[in-house]
């Protein structure tokens, strides 16, 4: 004699039901050729990525931003306006983080030794530099660096809560 079995119904609502519904994170891969002139490009096709995974406009934009000050680093300090491989590996975590990393030839250089901007001096008084990398560090709730032989990799994410928090809600 075979037993039974009941069939069981499990019905999930409340938190554990959008858990169950989010997508995988989404991403996109660039290759850049490190120059200022392709950052406009770059720029568009991230935002248009961003959209269509669901990432909110503050997020987009403000993340927008910080990639925007790192990749002209790149361009104008690691490759002094001449170019080189420059890649850029994009994460969108629904529902509202993004994370990147950006990896160059340039030579080594580590932004998280940097001395702190003293955003307080007079602009005769402040130093050439830097500030750039503070207002990154700032939006970022998380920024590392590390050289992987020949390749400088600087890693970022941001999470947006609307109304404040990270980044103040950017």
């Amino acid at each position: 004699m075979q037993a039974e079995r009941a069939a069981v119904r499990i019905d999930v609502h409340g938190p554990f039901e959008r858990m169950l519904s989010m997508n995988p994170p989404a991403e996109l891969h660039c290759t850049l050729s490190g120059t200022v002139a392709e950052l406009p490009a770059f720029f568009e096709r991230m935002e248009d990525w961003a959209m269509e995974h669901g990432a909110p406009l503050p997020l987009a934009s403000s993340f927008g931003l910080m990639l925007d000050e790192l990749l002209t680093n790149v361009a104008t300090h690691g490759y002094g306006g001449q170019g080189g491989p420059v890649t850029v590996q994009l994460v969108f975590t629904a529902p509202r983080t993004l994370s990147a990393i950006v990896r160059d030839e340039g030579p080594a250089f580590d932004p998280t030794t940097l001395v702190a901007a003293d955003i307080e001096a007079s602009l005769e008084d402040r130093h050439i530099g830097g500030l750039g990398v503070h207002f990154v560090k700032k939006l970022a709730d998380r920024f590392v660096y590390r050289r992987d032989g020949a390749v400088n990799e600087i890693a970022v994410s941001r999470t947006w809560t609307p109304g404040g928090a990270s980044g103040e809600g950017m």
